[in-house]
């Protein structure tokens, strides 16, 4: 092959590639890595470390917990808005089919309830593990705080995966979407070094969870239902 073919090649498919990072789909999972690769490296940035001094944050789980609701939330809103121009509730902030989602979640998180109470929360990797901030662990205001900001990180982060991500890609690749969400949903738990069975259990949750999502046109069911299952599991862990 002659080098202006193989150029000429080369040219052609650093279009199409450019074309495809422009599409929806390709440009948010180019925005989520950015995302969470940036999550995962920037807590010794000195600028973010000069914002948590003059906030007087000191406790770095709550700094990192912080920087994640910020990128996870409010950076996929300004590139949906900017960027895509459309309105955020395209991307699973819709109430969607409340009658076919309602019941099921409620169903799900009956079914949930027992498994945090009775198992999760009386196993010793979980109990070593949760609640995250350990000044939490004692109980009391610390505690019911820590709880609140955990719900404001659960909205951030399914909005990411099952929200701006799947319904990005939903358009283009159907259900395989939720396949593809699943991929980084899985290795952040890696990252998070969180207990192996939880891990495990993401791939079959993180699949069922973008596929309901879809079904319901909605990420809101499994923002409540995560949510939901964190805080009791932290409330059984201390207060039962």
């Amino acid at each position: 092959m002659k080098p202006r073919e193989i150029a000429s090649q080369v040219r052609d498919g650093l279009v199409e590639l450019l074309r495809a990072c422009r599409a929806p789909g390709g440009l948010a999972l180019l925005v989520t890595t950015v995302i969470l690769v940036t999550r995962e490296s920037a807590g010794d940035w000195r600028p973010l470390l000069r914002v948590w001094a003059a906030l007087s944050i000191t406790e770095p789980l709550l700094q990192h917990q912080m920087m994640a609701v910020v990128l996870q939330l409010v950076v996929p809103v300004l590139v949906i808005w900017l960027v895509h121009r459309r309105r955020v509730r395209e991307f699973g902030l819709e109430l969607g089919r409340t009658g076919f989602w309602l019941p099921i979640t409620l169903a799900i998180f009956a079914v949930q309830v027992p498994v945090v109470a009775l198992y999760l929360s009386r196993d010793p990797v979980y109990r070593r593990r949760y609640p995250s901030l350990h000044g939490a662990r004692g109980g009391g205001a610390l505690f019911w705080g820590w709880e609140g900001s955990r719900a404001l990180y659960m909205i951030s982060w399914e909005f990411l995966f099952r929200g701006y991500l799947l319904f990005a890609l939903q358009p283009t690749t159907g259900h395989l979407a939720s396949v593809v969400q699943m991929v980084p949903f899985v290795l952040m738990h890696m990252v998070s070094r969180k207990p192996i069975s939880e891990v495990y259990f993401t791939v079959g949750s993180g699949l069922l969870s973008g596929v309901f999502a879809l079904l319901a046109r909605s990420a809101w069911p499994i923002i409540w239902l995560h949510a939901a299952g964190a805080i009791l599991l932290d409330i059984c862990i201390v207060y039962c």
